[in-house]
């Protein structure tokens, strides 16, 4: 399970990676137009996103015990959504000791 779990993180990374330049090859991320800015679901959207940073911010400081690499992880959530999400939890299931199940990819290590 835990292979496929890996792989599952690998894919959904690179599929919104390989979206993000399609999307940037279309359209100009810094110039949106006003219907945009003037719908409600935009705004709505915008604060879900960072809301949910936080929650992950606080699982990355929990399992990282790090605070430097904590931080730089939680930029790169805010820079690169969840192209850096979900290869941060592809790299734990990566990094998986033989025998280690799930749970040692949300907890942090002794």
């Amino acid at each position: 399970m835990n292979e496929n779990l890996k792989y599952f993180f690998m894919a959904m990374s690179l599929s919104m990676f390989c979206l993000v330049i399609y999307t940037q090859m279309k359209s100009d991320l810094l110039h949106l137009p006003q219907p945009v800015l003037d719908e409600p679901w935009f705004w709505t959207t915008l604060v879900d996103f960072y809301n949910n940073i936080a929650i992950l911010a606080c699982w990355v400081i929990y399992k990282e015990g790090n605070w430097l690499r904590s931080l730089a992880r939680v930029v790169a959530f805010i820079v690169l959504g969840s192209i850096a999400t979900a290869f941060y939890v592809f790299v734990q299931f990566k990094n998986l000791k033989e025998g280690e199940g799930v749970e040692a990819v949300l907890l942090r290590r002794a």
